[in-house]
Formats: structure tokens, sequence, C-alpha cells
């Protein structure tokens, strides 16, 4: 595969699109909620679709012939190996608000494997990437990041970002199995920086429900290539999203699984 093509594409991406979001974060948003579920509030915003025209713009300039799943527009399909994921703007919801935790997210798989993967912050001014050995956090500095050893859960920090209740209700008895054997549990609702935050060293864990194949694969080398580990629920893998269990090590990562396992 053409590794370096690939991620030099995506150390010059947070340029552009922090540049693209000072340039618009002026005009009007408009807001409109795309679920056909009334129970469910999923909001899109004309940045949103904004955002992936430009990432896919950049995309099929450099790399025509590869697929493209996003989250606004109709999927691109390809004959070769190579597919780059997009989330234009994840956190809708506190970018909407002003919160500045809100990402772009953009990832390549490589024969169904997630190779490469960026998450920018453009409100924090800061990004994380990987390469084919670490990940980084790139801000005023070069970071290289690991992920946290502990494998006691009961003195691991753990995210679950739980926001659809419906499905909450749903695993109802899984999540209160969890909260129940561990110490430190929050209900954070900043999306994709959880995963970073794990990618870090800060946090143990991030549970997850629901979440689309390009919520999820840009994240996913930047765990692993930091020392982490990221399945579904019943250990399989997350490419293609699902309930979503990323751990900062394979002991924990078994002891939790273990848990959401016995929890029927």
């Amino acid at each position: 595969m053409n590794y370096n093509k690939s991620l030099n594409l995506l150390k010059d991406l947070p340029q552009k699109l922090n540049k693209f979001y000072i340039k618009n974060s002026k005009n009007i948003l408009k807001i409109n909620n795309k679920s056909k579920n009334n129970k469910i509030y999923d909001p899109v915003t004309n940045l949103d679709k904004a955002f992936e025209e430009l990432i896919r713009h950049i995309i099929i300039k450099k790399f025509p012939k590869d697929a493209i799943l996003g989250e606004e527009f109709s999927e691109k399909y390809s004959d070769n190996d190579y597919k780059w994921y997009v989330d234009p703007i994840d956190g809708t919801r506190a970018f909407m608000v002003g919160a500045p935790t809100w990402s772009n997210l953009v990832g390549l798989t490589y024969k169904n494997q997630a190779v490469l993967g960026l998450a920018n912050f453009p409100a924090l001014n800061k990004f994380y990437i990987n390469d084919q050995k670490k990940s980084y956090l790139i801000n005023n500095k070069k970071t290289s990041l690991t992920t946290s050893k502990e494998t006691d859960p009961k003195k691991c920090k753990i995210i679950g970002h739980l926001h659809e209740i419906l499905f909450l209700k749903k695993y109802d008895k899984k999540i209160k199995k969890i909260i129940s054997s561990v110490s430190y549990f929050g209900a954070a609702t900043f999306d994709a920086l959880n995963f970073c935050l794990l990618a870090e060293g800060k946090i143990e864990a991030v549970i997850e429900i629901n979440l689309k194949p390009f919520d999820i694969v840009p994240l996913i080398p930047i765990i692993e290539k930091a020392g982490g580990m990221v399945s579904t629920w019943d250990n399989k893998s997350p490419i293609e999203g699902g309930n979503i269990l990323a751990t900062s090590n394979k002991k924990l990562h078994d002891k939790i699984l273990t848990m959401l396992k016995s929890s029927n």
C-alpha cells in the first residue's frame, strides 16, 4: 500500500480544515434533524455537509479510485482495497452550542483493516494521528502517546458515552454491571475526545453504544498504535461499528468483556 502518500494527506488536513472552519464559523448555522425516528434527535448542520464535501474533494483529488464512506453523503464505491471513512463533525451537538470538543474524523482501511486515523479538533487547536509505529498528539509540539498499563477495573477511569436513551434501556443490565464493578465511571459527552484521552493514557476505557463505522474507524489505529485495544462488546472487529469497547491494554479489555458478557 502507498502508506506515506496517505499519511501525508492526513498530516496536511488539519491546517486546511482549521482554515475552512475559521472562514465559515461566523456563517448562519442551519440545523435539521435527519432521524426518521421522532424519538431520537440526530442533528445535522450546513457545516457538517460543507466539511464533508471539502474532505471528499481532497481525498478524490489524491486518490480518485479509493472508496469513501461518509456520514452525510452517499458512499463512493471502489474495486480496490482502500476505503476512507469520514465523520465531518463528530460531536455535532457540542458544535451547535459552541463547546470546543467536536472534531473532524478521517480514517483509512486497507483490506478491511484500519491503518490510519486522524482526529482533528479545530476549536482546541490540536489533532491526534498515527503512523505505522506510533500515535501522536500534535498541538504546539509533537507528543508520542502511550496508553495506561492499569489492569484493575476498580482503579480505572471509564467513560460511557451512552447518549441514545432507547439503546441505553436495551442494555441497561450490562451498563449497571459495569457501573457496580468499577470505582470511576463517568457518562461524558466528549465524543471522539473520549477515545483520544484513552490514547493519551488519561483514562482506561470507553464504552459506547450504536456507533457507525465512520464514528470509530478513524480512532481505531490511533488507539491501537498507542497500545490500546478496540472491539465490539462480543469481541469482534469494530470496523462495522456497533456497540464498542476501547481499552488501554489487553488484560483490562478481557476483564471488561467478561463483565459485558455476564450481564444478560
